[in-house]
C-alpha cells in the first residue's frame, strides 16, 4: 500500500489530528539554535556541566558524577545536564545539541497529552486538547531553551500517563515505570522535594479506596520513587543537617556552602504566614494575568494560555470540582489533587512561572475542559473560537520570532566569536567586562575550557555565597575595568569605550564588543 492509499483510508479525524501534531513539533524544534537568538547563563551552566562530565568525569567543581550540581555556589539540578551528554557526544558543544533535549521532550509530551487525554475521555476531547496543547504559548517557549526545571511538569506528564495507562491496561511494569519517571522527575527541580510526596500519599490513597491499587502496590510504588530519587533524598539531608559529603567512585551528594531551596520557601522562614500570604497573592496575579514580568516566560498580551483563556479555564476548574461534571472524565480527580498539591506548593515557595511550573499542565487540563464545555454546549461557537486561536497563534509566532532575547538580562548574545577570537591570543591576560552577566560561564561554554585546569586555577571572591563571583581562571580574568594597561587585553561593550583614552591600541568591532589590544 503506497502512501496516498494511506492518506486515503485515514479519517478526517486522524488527518487533522497527524496536521496538528506537525505544527506542534516544528514550532518546538525549527531554529532552536538561533530562538531564543542569545543563550541564558543557566542555559550555559548545564551544558558546560554536561561536557565537563562527558570529557573530564566531573563537574566544574570537581564532583564525581554528582546526583546535583553545585554549579553557581547555591545548587543546580543536575538531570538536564545528564540528558545533555549524549548530543553533545554526537553534535558537539553548541546551541542546537544542548536545547534538542528540552525541545524533542516537548514534541514527546505532545503525543503524551493526547494519549492521556485519549485514555481518560473521547478522541474528540483528545484533539481538542492536543490542539490548544500545540499552540500554548508557555509550552511553545520553554520547549525552545535548556532551563533545566522546566523538565518537571512534562515528566509529571508522563508519570501521570503511565500510571492510568498501567492501570487500565493492568500492566504492572507500565504502572511501576510510572513510578520510576516520578522518581527521576526529583532530579529536575527542587520543588519536586515538596511535590511528589504531597501528590503521591493522597494520589495512592484515593486509587486504594477505588480499589485501582492494593496496599501492598502502593508501598511498592513509594519505595520505587525512594529508591530512584535516592541520592537526592540524602542531598537534601545532608545539607538540611549540615552532614559531610559522600564521595563514591561513581557518585558525589554534594554539601553546598547555602542551601538555595531553603532560601527560596516560607517554610524555613519566620514570618511564616505573612510570606506564604504574600506568595499566595503574588501567584494568583501570575496565573491569572499570566505574566511574572519575565519575558523569557512570556510574551506580554499573550502571556502563558493566551489572555482570554483564562475565561475557559475558570470554567474548567468548576466543572472539575463539582459533583455533576457537564463533562465526564476517568480519573479527573487525579489532575485535582495535582492542582491543589500544586497551589500549596505556590504558597510556600516564591512564585514566578519557572518555580510554579508544575501547575501549568492542570492549568492547561482545565483550559481544554473549558473549551470542551463550551463547544459542546454552544455547538455554532466553535468555528470563532477556532479563528480566535489560529490568528493567536499566528501574531503569537511572529511576535515571539521576532524578540531580541539579548535585550533580557540573563541572556547574552554575540559572544561566541568574542570569546573564540580572544581565545587564540596568547601570553597574555584577558579581562572581560563584568557588566556581562554571569561573563565567565560563557568563556567555559564556547572556549570548551579544561575542567581540571579551571579548578586548579580559580579564583573567587567568596566561596560561601549563593553566586560565587569568579574572579579569574586561567588567563582570564572578570572585573570591573577601571583603566587599560598595554600589557593585557581587555573585552568591553562598545558602549563603553568612551570611557578610556583608546589611542595607541588596536580595536577589533564585533556586533555589541570591542576587544583592546
Amino acid at each position: 500500500m503506497n502512501v496516498k492509499e494511506k492518506i486515503k483510508k485515514c479519517s478526517k479525524a486522524d488527518i487533522l489530528l497527524m496536521l496538528i501534531l506537525v505544527i506542534g513539533i516544528l514550532i518546538r524544534i525549527i531554529g532552536i539554535d538561533s530562538m531564543p537568538n542569545a543563550i541564558n547563563c543557566d542555559e550555559a551552566s548545564s551544558a558546560y556541566e554536561a561536557y565537563s562530565m562527558l570529557n573530564y568525569g566531573t563537574d566544574r567543581n570537581g564532583n564525581q558524577l554528582p546526583a546535583f550540581l553545585v554549579s553557581w555556589g547555591g545548587g543546580q539540578n543536575v538531570l538536564l545536564s545528564y540528558l545533555m551528554i549524549p548530543f553533545i557526544k554526537i553534535l558537539g558543544l553548541n546551541l542546537f545539541a544542548i536545547r534538542l533535549p528540552m525541545a524533542l521532550l516537548g514534541c514527546i509530551s505532545l503525543i503524551i497529552m493526547y494519549l492521556l487525554l485519549r485514555k481518560i475521555a473521547n478522541k474528540k476531547i483528545a484533539i481538542i486538547g492536543l490542539a490548544f496543547f500545540a499552540i500554548c504559548p508557555w509550552h511553545i517557549m520553554k520547549s525552545r531553551w535548556g532551563l533545566e526545571s522546566n523538565l518537571f511538569p512534562d515528566l509529571i506528564l508522563i508519570f501521570a500517563y503511565l500510571l492510568i495507562k498501567g492501570l487500565e491496561d493492568k500492566n504492572k511494569i507500565v504502572y511501576y515505570l510510572a513510578f520510576v519517571v516520578a522518581g527521576l522527575s526529583a532530579y529536575s527541580y527542587g520543588t519536586s522535594y515538596y511535590f511528589l510526596p504531597v501528590l503521591l500519599i493522597p494520589l495512592l490513597i484515593v486509587l486504594i479506596k477505588k480499589e485501582k491499587v492494593t496496599i501492598k502496590q502502593a508501598i511498592i510504588s513509594i519505595a520505587i520513587v525512594g529508591f530512584v530519587s535516592l541520592p537526592v533524598i540524602l542531598y537534601v539531608i545532608i545539607n538540611t543537617l549540615g552532614l559531610e559529603q559522600i564521595n563514591l567512585p561513581f557518585l558525589t551528594v554534594p554539601k553546598l556552602e547555602v542551601n538555595r531551596y531553603q532560601e527560596l520557601t516560607s517554610i524555613f522562614s519566620s514570618e511564616f504566614f505573612k510570606e506564604s500570604f504574600t506568595n499566595l497573592i503574588t501567584g494568583l496575579g501570575i496565573l491569572i494575568w499570566q505574566t511574572d514580568g519575565l519575558p523569557w516566560n512570556s510574551l506580554p498580551y499573550f502571556g502563558t494560555i493566551y489572555m482570554y483563556s483564562i475565561l475557559f479555564t475558570v470554567i474548567g476548574i468548576i466543572n472539575s470540582f463539582k459533583r455533576k461534571k457537564l463533562i465526564k472524565v476517568e480519573y479527573n480527580y487525579l489532575f485535582n489533587i495535582w492542582f491543589i498539591v500544586s497551589m500549596i506548593l505556590m504558597i510556600i515557595c516564591e512564585p514566578n512561572i519557572n518555580r510554579i511550573n508544575i501547575i501549568m499542565i492542570p492549568i492547561i487540563y482545565y483550559t481544554i475542559m473549558g473549551i470542551c464545555i463550551v463547544v459542546t454546549k454552544l455547538k455554532k461557537i466553535w468555528i470563532p473560537i477556532l479563528a480566535l486561536y489560529i490568528i493567536s497563534f499566528g501574531l503569537f509566532t511572529y511576535k515571539y520570532f521576532q524578540e531580541d532575547c539579548d535585550t533580557y538580562g540573563t541572556f547574552q548574545g554575540h559572544l561566541q566569536e568574542v570569546i573564540e577570537y580572544v581565545d587564540k591570543i596568547e601570553d597574555r591576560d584577558i579581562y572581560i567586562t563584568n557588566s556581562i552577566h554571569s561573563n565567565y560561564i560563557y568563556v567555559l561554554f564556547y572556549t570548551q575550557y579544561n575542567t581540571r585546569d579551571f579548578v586548579e586555577t580559580v579564583n573567587y571572591e567568596n566561596e560561601y555565597v549563593q553566586f560565587k563571583n569568579v574572579l579569574s581562571f586561567g588567563k582570564y580574568h572578570f572585573e570591573n575595568i577601571k583603566e587599560i594597561n598595554p600589557e593585557n587585553v581587555y573585552v568591553m561593550r562598545k558602549s563603553d569605550m568612551k570611557k578610556y583614552d583608546l589611542e595607541g591600541y588596536k580595536i577589533t568591532e564585533f556586533e555589541k564588543y570591542i576587544v583592546i589590544e
